[in-house]
C-alpha cells in the first residue's frame, strides 16, 4: 500500500489540529486492516476507530455501512444535528468491506 498511497503526507495530514476522523468497521473484515493501517501506520488514535472486531454475528447488527445501520456513526458525525466537535471525514464499510459510506461535518454520501 505505501507504494500507492503517500503514507508521509496522510500523517501529515491527520497530525493536523484540525482534523479527524472516524471509522466504522461495523465488526467486518476491514476491522483489523484498519487498525493496522490507520493506528500502526498512520498513527490515528485508537478511539477515533469504531467497531473493529470481526464478529462473526457484526455484533448483532446490520453490517451495512448507510444512515440507518451506522447511527453511532452518523451522530458523532453530525449528519442530522449540529455539533462542533464532529469529527472532519467519516466513513464506514460494511461487512466484507466491498460497500462503504463515506461522511463528513453534516453530509454524507453512499455510493450505489
Amino acid at each position: 500500500m505505501k507504494t500507492l498511497f503517500d503514507f508521509d503526507m496522510m500523517k501529515k495530514l491527520i497530525a493536523r489540529s484540525d482534523f479527524s476522523l472516524c471509522f466504522d468497521a461495523m465488526h467486518g473484515v476491514s476491522g483489523p486492516y484498519a487498525r493496522r493501517v490507520l493506528v500502526n501506520e498512520l498513527g490515528v488514535p485508537a478511539d477515533w476507530l469504531m467497531r473493529c472486531d470481526v464478529l462473526e454475528d457484526f455484533g448483532g447488527a446490520h453490517p451495512d455501512p448507510n444512515l440507518t445501520y451506522a447511527p453511532e456513526l452518523v451522530s458523532r458525525m453530525g449528519v442530522f444535528e449540529n455539533k462542533s466537535d464532529a469529527p472532519s471525514f467519516g466513513a464506514a464499510c460494511d461487512g466484507d468491506a466491498d460497500r462503504n459510506m463515506i461522511l463528513g461535518k453534516k453530509l454524507f454520501r453512499y455510493p450505489k
